[in-house]
Parts: C-alpha cells; sequence; structure tokens
C-alpha cells in the first residue's frame, strides 16, 4: 500500500509537470465518456430501464393478428376461455383509450383517461397512493361509476387533497366517484407527457355493446416462472377450437407480444444508431490517447530504465505507468460526467416526442456507474501499450533508444492506431453526411404556406355534445367571429388538417365528367375541410378560379378546390375548373356520396416533414362537410401564452359546452414543422456532431504521428538542410509518412462506410445510400484536416532544420 500511495504522488506530480499534455488527455476523454454518458442515459431510459410497474417483464400486450395486421381487438369468446383456461397467464386486463368532458367551474375541460377492468391494479402490481382499487363487480353492468385519478389530475383538479377520496366528478353527465390517486411514477402512456388523467371500469351501454361486438383491448400478467413463448403456445392451444364469425373465419389469431416491446417498437432505432456511433468516438480517442502516450514513452524510457537498474521490478514500472493513465482516464471522466450534464438537457429538448419515456432520462447511479466503468476500462485500454512497453525495456534497450536509434515496433503500432483513427472517422463522417444531406432535403424550404406568426389551436366538436350538424357549423362560425376579433389577430380560418402533422386520409377521386371505364378512381387525394379565408391567412397562393365564400352553405351547390398536383392528375391537358368529382368510396358511412364542382386551383403545400412528395389535396367548405376535428388557424404577433388565454376565453363565451384541455395550448407553425421533422433531425444533428468529434480526433492523431516523427528524425533533417536541402523538400519528408497512412485509412473508412450505409437505409430520405458526391466530400475533408493537422509540426521540423544546419 505505502508503495501505491508513493506511486500515485509521483504520477500525479510528473502530470502537474506537463499540464499541456494532461489538459489535451483530460479534453479527449472528457469528449468521448461525456458524449457516451449522455446518450447512455437515453437509451437506458428508453431501452432498459423497466415500466414502473411491478416485475414489468411480465407484462404482456394481447391481440388479434392476421397475415396483413396486428393489433385488432380479441373477440369475448376467447377472453372467457383465456380466463378460465390459461395457466400461463396469471389475469388478464382491459384497456382501452376513452375521452372525457370534466365539468368545472370554469367550464368544461377535456380530459383524457382509460376505460380498464376491474383488475386494473392487480394486472399492473401498482396499488394506488391513496384510497383503494376497483372491486370485482365494478366493471360489471349496472356497477356505479367510480375512477382512480392521475397523480398530476389529482394535484392540478383537486388540490393534491387527501380528502379527494370519495369525491364526485361528473365526466360528461355521469357521476364518478373518486376512489384511489395513483403513484406519480406511475403512467400508461409513455410519451414525452403522460397524458392519462383517470381510468374508470364504467362504460355506457352503447360503448358495451361496441366491446361485446368488436372485441377488447387486452394486457395480461404472465404467471411467476412462465415464458411468453409458453404463453403462446398455450394461448394458441386454448383458442384453436374457437369459432367466430368474422375473425377465425378470416384466418385470425391471437398474438401476444411484452408490453415494454409493445411500448417502445421501433422509435428507438435513432439511439441504437447514435449509440454505436459514440461508442466509435470513445474508440477513437482510447487510440488517440494511447499513440499521445507510446510517443511520450519514448521521452521516459531512461527513466524507467534507471528504475529498473536500481531494483524497480517490471511489475512496478507497469503499475507506475499505468497509474498515470487511470489518473488521467479518471480526471477526463469527471470532466465528462460534467459535460454530460451540459448535453442531456439539449439532447432532450432535440429528441423526438414519439420516442416514450426519453423526457425521463437522468444522470442517475446507473448512469455513473456506466461513467466509472468508461473511466476505468478507457484508462487501461490506452494505458496498456504504454505501460507494457515500458515495461519490458531493459537498460541495454534504453541506451539505444537514447542514442537515437529506435526499434520500428512502437512507430509501427502508432502507425496502425492513426490508420485506425482515420478509417473510423471517415466512415462516421460519410454516414453522417449521408443522414445530414437527408434531413437537408427535407427542410420546407418551400413548404408551399407561410409558417411564421401563424399558430393552430385543435378542437373535437364532438357529436355526443353536438349531434346536430347544423349546430356544429353554427358553433364554428360563432368562434371563428370571436377569433377574428381579438385584439393582435391579424386573420383567423380553421381546417380539418393543417400542414405537417402527418395526417394524411387518402380518399379515391372519381371524375365524373371523365370518368374511366374500368370503374376506378382518376386519382386519390387527402380531402380537407376548410373555412373561408384560409388560403390567405395560411399565405397559400390562388392559382386560378375563386376561393370560397359565405354563399357556399350547407343548402348551396356542393363545391372544392384542388391543388396543382391534383389538377395536373384530373386534367393534364385540358382545364380543371368546372369538373365534378366524387369524393370517397362506395358503401362509405355517408350515402349517397356527394359530388363537387371544382371551382379554383392552389399551390401545392408539403403535408409531412418525412417525404419532400407533394400530394393530392382536394378542399372542401366546412359548412358541406361533417368534419369534427378543426384546427384554428390564427394569424397574429400575440406570444404563445397569450393567445393561448384569448383563445381560450373566446371559445368558451361562444361554446360553453366545448370542452377544452386545460394543458392545450396554441401551436406556432414554425414548431409543428420543426416537430415533424424531429427524428431525422434528432439523428443528423447527433450524429454530425459525433463525427465532428472524431474528425477532431483524427486531426489530433495525426498531428501526434508527424510531431512525433519529427522528433525522431530531427538530426537527420538537419543533416539534410545542411547538405542544401530545400525547406520544401524538408517539409514532405516530414509529412510523407503521415500523408500515406492517411491515405490508407481513407481508402478503409470508405470500405466500412460503403458496407454500413445499408444499416442507415431506413434514415435517407430522397438519397441514395451509395451516394458517391458525399463519399468523396468525407474523404476531401479528411485529407484537408490531415494536411493541416500535418503541417504545424511540419513547418516547426523545417524551421529548426535549418537553424541545427547553420
Amino acid at each position: 500500500m505505502p508503495g501505491l500511495i508513493h506511486d500515485l504522488r509521483f504520477a500525479l506530480r510528473i502530470l502537474i509537470r506537463s499540464p499541456w499534455f494532461a489538459a489535451l488527455a483530460v479534453l479527449i476523454l472528457a469528449l468521448g465518456i461525456g458524449a457516451n454518458a449522455a446518450l447512455f442515459s437515453l437509451v437506458d431510459a428508453v431501452l432498459l430501464r423497466g415500466l414502473p410497474f411491478k416485475d414489468s417483464d411480465r407484462l404482456v400486450e394481447i391481440w388479434g393478428r392476421d397475415l396483413q395486421r396486428s393489433g385488432m381487438r380479441v373477440p369475448g369468446p376467447f377472453l372467457e376461455a383465456l380466463r378460465e383456461r390459461a395457466r400461463t397467464i396469471e389475469s388478464i386486463g382491459l384497456h382501452a383509450p376513452v375521452a372525457g368532458v370534466l365539468q368545472t367551474r370554469e367550464g368544461v375541460l377535456e380530459v383524457r383517461g382509460e376505460r380498464v377492468g376491474a383488475n386494473f391494479t392487480e394486472v399492473f402490481g401498482v396499488p394506488p397512493m391513496i384510497g383503494r382499487g376497483f372491486l370485482p363487480d365494478e366493471d360489471k353492468t349496472g356497477a356505479p361509476a367510480v375512477m382512480l385519478v392521475s397523480y398530476s389530475f389529482w394535484q392540478r383538479h383537486m388540490g393534491a387533497d387527501s380528502a379527494a377520496i370519495g369525491q364526485t366528478l361528473y365526466l360528461g353527465s355521469v357521476a364518478h366517484t373518486v376512489v384511489g390517486v395513483m403513484p406519480p411514477e406511475f403512467r400508461t402512456e409513455f410519451g414525452r407527457v403522460a397524458l392519462v388523467d383517470y381510468w374508470t371500469p364504467y362504460v355506457s351501454d352503447q360503448v358495451r355493446a361496441f366491446e361485446l361486438e368488436n372485441g377488447y383491448e387486452l394486457i395480461g400478467r404472465l404467471a411467476s416462472g412462465a415464458t411468453i413463448d409458453e404463453a403462446r403456445r398455450e394461448v394458441a392451444s386454448i383458442t384453436a377450437g374457437i369459432e367466430f364469425k368474422g375473425f377465425t373465419d378470416r384466418g385470425r389469431t391471437l398474438g401476444m407480444v411484452p408490453l415494454k416491446e409493445e411500448v417502445i417498437r421501433d422509435s428507438a432505432n435513432p439511439l441504437k444508431l447514435l449509440l454505436v456511433a459514440v461508442a466509435v468516438v470513445l474508440a477513437i480517442a482510447c487510440a488517440n490517447l494511447a499513440q499521445l502516450l507510446l510517443a511520450r514513452s519514448d521521452r521516459r524510457v531512461r527513466e524507467f530504465a534507471t528504475r529498473k537498474a536500481i531494483g524497480a521490478t517490471a511489475s512496478q514500472v507497469f503499475r507506475l505507468a499505468l497509474i498515470e493513465s487511470l489518473l488521467l482516464s479518471l480526471a477526463g471522466g469527471m470532466a465528462g460526467v460534467a459535460l454530460a450534464y451540459l448535453l442531456l438537457p439539449a439532447m432532450i429538448t432535440l429528441a423526438p416526442t414519439e420516442i416514450p419515456r426519453i423526457a425521463d432520462a437522468a444522470i442517475d447511479l446507473r448512469v455513473l456507474s456506466v461513467a466509472v466503468g468508461l473511466t476505468f476500462l478507457t484508462g487501461c485500454a490506452f494505458g496498456l501499450a504504454p505501460a507494457l512497453r515500458l515495461s519490458r525495456l531493459s537498460v541495454s534497450e534504453a541506451l539505444v533508444h537514447a542514442s537515437g536509434r529506435f526499434s520500428p515496433a512502437g512507430g509501427r503500432f502508432q502507425s496502425i492506431l492513426v490508420v485506425v483513427q482515420v478509417a473510423a472517422s471517415v466512415a462516421l463522417f460519410a454516414l453522417a453526411g449521408l443522414i445530414g444531406q437527408s434531413f437537408l432535403k427535407l427542410l420546407p424550404t418551400n413548404s408551399g404556406f407561410e409558417p411564421e406568426s401563424r399558430s393552430s389551436f385543435f378542437l373535437f366538436l364532438s357529436p355526443r355534445t353536438y349531434p346536430d350538424i347544423s349546430e356544429r357549423r353554427r358553433i364554428l362560425d360563432e368562434i371563428m367571429s370571436r377569433v377574428r376579433a381579438i385584439g393582435g389577430v391579424d386573420g383567423a380560418s380553421a381546417a380539418s388538417e393543417i400542414p405537417f402533422t402527418d395526417d394524411y386520409r387518402e380518399s379515391p377521386v372519381v371524375d365524373l365528367n371523365n370518368p374511366r371505364p374500368d370503374g376506378t378512381p382518376n386519382a386519390t387525394a387527402d380531402p380537407r375541410a376548410i373555412s373561408p379565408n384560409l388560403f390567405h391567412v395560411m399565405g397559400i397562393p390562388l392559382i386560378r378560379g375563386r376561393d370560397f365564400n359565405s354563399s357556399d352553405g350547407a343548402q348551396s351547390p356542393a363545391v372544392a378546390i384542388v391543388n396543382e398536383k391534383l389538377a395536373r392528375a384530373l386534367a393534364p391537358d385540358s382545364e380543371v375548373l368546372g369538373r365534378v368529382v366524387r369524393i370517397g368510396r362506395p358503401g362509405a358511412s355517408v350515402s349517397p356520396l356527394p359530388s363537387y364542382q371544382i371551382v379554383g386551383v392552389v399551390g401545392n403545400t408539403r403535408s409531412t416533414g418525412t417525404t419532400t412528395d407533394i400530394l393530392n389535396e382536394i378542399y372542401v367548405p366546412y359548412s358541406q362537410s361533417n368534419d369534427t376535428f378543426v384546427f384554428l388557424i390564427v394569424q397574429s404577433q400575440l406570444g404563445t401564452g397569450e393567445l393561448t388565454r384569448a383563445l381560450r376565453a373566446e371559445i368558451r363565451r361562444a361554446a360553453p359546452d366545448q370542452p377544452v384541455r386545460d394543458t392545450q395550448t396554441a401551436t406556432p407553425m414554425t414548431e409543428t414543422v420543426r416537430q415533424s421533422q424531429a427524428v431525422p433531425r434528432f439523428s443528423a444533428t447527433l450524429i454530425s456532431a459525433f463525427s465532428a468529434i472524431a474528425l477532431l480526433l483524427a486531426a489530433i492523431g495525426v498531428f501526434g504521428l508527424v510531431a512525433y516523427s519529427v522528433s525522431q528524425r530531427r538530426n537527420e533533417l538537419a543533416i539534410r538542410a545542411a547538405l542544401g536541402a530545400r525547406p520544401r523538400d524538408l517539409a514532405l519528408i516530414a509529412v510523407r509518412s503521415a500523408v500515406v497512412l492517411t491515405a490508407v485509412g481513407i481508402l478503409g473508412g470508405l470500405a466500412a462506410a460503403l458496407y454500413l450505409s445499408r444499416f442507415v437505409e431506413s434514415y435517407l430520405y430522397g438519397i441514395p445510400r451509395l451516394d458517391l458526391p458525399t463519399f468523396a466530400g468525407a474523404a476531401a475533408l479528411m485529407i484537408v484536416v490531415a494536411c493541416l493537422a500535418a503541417l504545424i509540426p511540419a513547418r516547426r521540423a523545417m524551421r529548426a532544420s535549418l537553424r541545427e544546419s547553420m
């Protein structure tokens, strides 16, 4: 122990005497360890951490499936058979999303809940924080309506009062008794924000009849010791003899998947890609430091050989050298953790909202444990080769080094490290170029509308609240009139869909003036119901024809406006104005299908953030539509908070019975566009950042190699200068090996990128995975960076050699 403490003190003094080297090593490690720790916290929250339920690995989702799709509801006879006969499934619960309207003193609020079975808390294994769970008969017909509320709901609407148990809340016209409050960490929605406010086993007779006819959404808990494969085989055996019209006669069966897998699905694929990228960065950092330490060890061979000459053993020399590496790694690890604390909030902000539980990421004990492990492993990884080299030196070998004759083995190893760094950097940068170019192609440089100073506010005019279509239309007109009168509002309109929400409904469009002989539609398009003035508010140009106006009412001839792409599809060689089209499929809920005369053509707009394709769009007046979904589009310079308060107030004045969710705000259209591209932006930004770090580390590696080579050949260069060598020739001699190694590394990196590009093909939009300009650009960038990195030590060598030759 005294010897170890002595070595620690000595190693610390040595590092203090080399502050620039120590600072560079700590910076390199901080970048590698910090990026890994921050990204691991995201991976841990999304992929590794269990769901917030008891024995969450035993929870499974059960659904119907066929060859085309899965996720279908499970018929009642199957549920009954499984509950009676299954031994591998301990309990099976029901769940389905529902929306409610909560009566409050301020008016009505939209709240979101889930219809569940009476065994809800038993299936999830989480008891209420306050109160009780559901009783066995509380999901039966005629049972009183009861509910469990979420912790956030309890805080927002019930004052976080324990006396809330037993209170009555009216969801619509049905009185529900609050019987319990779930814990803060409990959630059954795993997006960025917990959306579920309440859970209830109560259903109306209408919903119960729907479930009996269409089936249930099921969650099961596996019995202790049972595997999911055993459960799948048992479920298949139990349900094999059950016949159910419309299900088994279509070849449908039951499927089962772990609940965690169902929650995650493929939304975390970007994290897996980025985790590989950041691991490559850390490997480059280790290779970089190993190279620097090997070069530094050449200047210390006499010191360590002297130690061995006065009695130090090889193990003692090895320990001292490795302790220096571990001290550097410890300092780099501490700096890396500090960097991770700074990086994590930025990563969470940048991350797509679709990735479940990503907002729960934190630098906790698990992440810190990984950071400690990485610190130790990296210290050993980059310190092992120099420590072994120094511990194996004999006194005679030290004299050889001191006389200027060096073994080529150390130089070969350093050369290999440089080649690996360059190859990994080029491969990473080429892949980042592919993903980055793909993202740039998706940027809405010409979205077809003006998102600036425009905001949207979503409403659902429920047929339950307003069963009469004319009443819904009147309320929307009243709301629009009030919104336009708000101070600071420059314009307002409404639409059933807005661009960049990725909500595309494909419907057939038949040109009644020129129908196809085989009866197939002339085109397909996304039908959108809008209010007059929408195109003006959103800055969408009217190409020809007219806009909708107040005369286009429910009793007026039905009219439509198409975008340019659909106009060309319907009438490539003639005028589309005046043509009559039918929208929809025969046999749809609206019968007979309405016909619309095309009265205008507007410019194309981008509909989604994950493709640059322009889609066919057809617009109809709200006054001639049955749509219940409404986006208010408001052009205003008001701030989001001020606009939200004004919109809520005017909606409540115009429609006191219209529910508005208390967490809902006006959303700037610029934010809608940004969020629609969150997945490609997240991947492109982070992998580009990691690639830039890798490129910087590779440049440091080339710089170190040239500096090391020059230091070993100083006498040779001075002699050449004395014999008349020109400065340019000296510089070429100094950088020749670096140029060759960089070229080898570039070739290896391009080959690796060509192979790895197949794994990122799903992240590419509108760009081939073998895009030659991208690969050529990565190689050219590496050449430029390597030349710049080699130039500084080469110029120093040239000047020093000229001075020594004089």
